[in-house]
């Protein structure tokens, strides 16, 4: 069974994986909190319980996803590229696997790059330009969405509870974006963990959401007959923890 090492546990992306793979892989977790001024300290500590528990494999989920044009550049900089860069030299003096992940925002926002787009994009440069002994995994992504994501700055949650809890609609609905559903975009995670290429570069599939169709979807009267189609099943999940979610409350 492999040892996998997550950092970034509290991430929605991180709790699908580790719902849907906990009985398939032995899961530690990484739970201290990078500072660039104290980065010396954190991969100590990093390198320590990776030799202590024998992991093969990090999968880093931490990451600052603030794509407002707004955000504090150095604290997106701080998660999004420092904590990265320290993750990557552990691993390459260890020669273990590292999974990191890039974004599609680079690509997408070629005239308006916010501070998310440009951290990546500045990760990603470093990474290419230079050689590295540990396995590395590059996953370029689109927006993701599905179970346990409460982050009202994303569309997904703002909707559900705008709908569930009749929030105000403070969410722009004019727009066509590519998502990805989490539980896909960890089914690629957990087949590459078996793969051991030196290096690995991936485009995560993502297909092109009409949000104002979508949400028309979500208000229609006949919901459960149309998600029940197949090419709604991600929208169907999702939507069902949701209601599970709310009706907690």
């Amino acid at each position: 069974m492999n040892n996998i090492l997550l950092i970034g546990k509290n991430s929605f992306i991180s709790k699908n994986f580790i719902y849907d793979y906990k009985d398939k892989l032995k899961i530690f977790y990484f739970n201290k909190t990078f500072r660039k001024n104290k980065k010396s300290l954190f991969e100590k500590d990093l390198e320590k319980i990776v030799k202590k528990n024998k992991i093969s494999t990090i999968l880093n989920f931490a990451a600052n996803n603030d794509n407002s044009f707004s955000s504090n550049f150095s604290k997106i900089l701080e998660s999004n590229f420092y904590l990265p860069l320290s993750i990557l030299k552990v691993s390459n003096k260890l020669r273990i696997k590292l999974f990191l992940f890039l974004s599609k925002d680079m690509i997408e926002n070629k005239k308006n790059k916010n501070f998310y787009a440009l951290s990546k994009e500045m990760l990603k440069v470093y990474l290419l330009s230079k050689k590295n002994n540990c396995k590395l995994r590059l996953l370029n992504i689109d927006s993701i969405f599905g179970p346990y994501d409460l982050n009202n700055r994303r569309i997904f949650p703002s909707i559900f509870k705008h709908l569930y809890q009749k929030k105000k609609k403070n969410f722009n609905l004019n727009q066509v974006k590519n998502f990805t559903f989490v539980k896909d975009l960890n089914k690629d995670i957990f087949k590459l963990l078996s793969y051991d290429d030196k290096f690995i570069y991936k485009e995560i599939k993502s297909n092109k959401i009409n949000l104002k169709k979508l949400y028309k979807i979500l208000k229609s009267s006949n919901l459960n007959k149309i998600i029940s189609k197949p090419q709604y099943q991600a929208l169907f999940l999702t939507l069902e923890w949701y209601k599970k979610y709310y009706g907690k409350k």
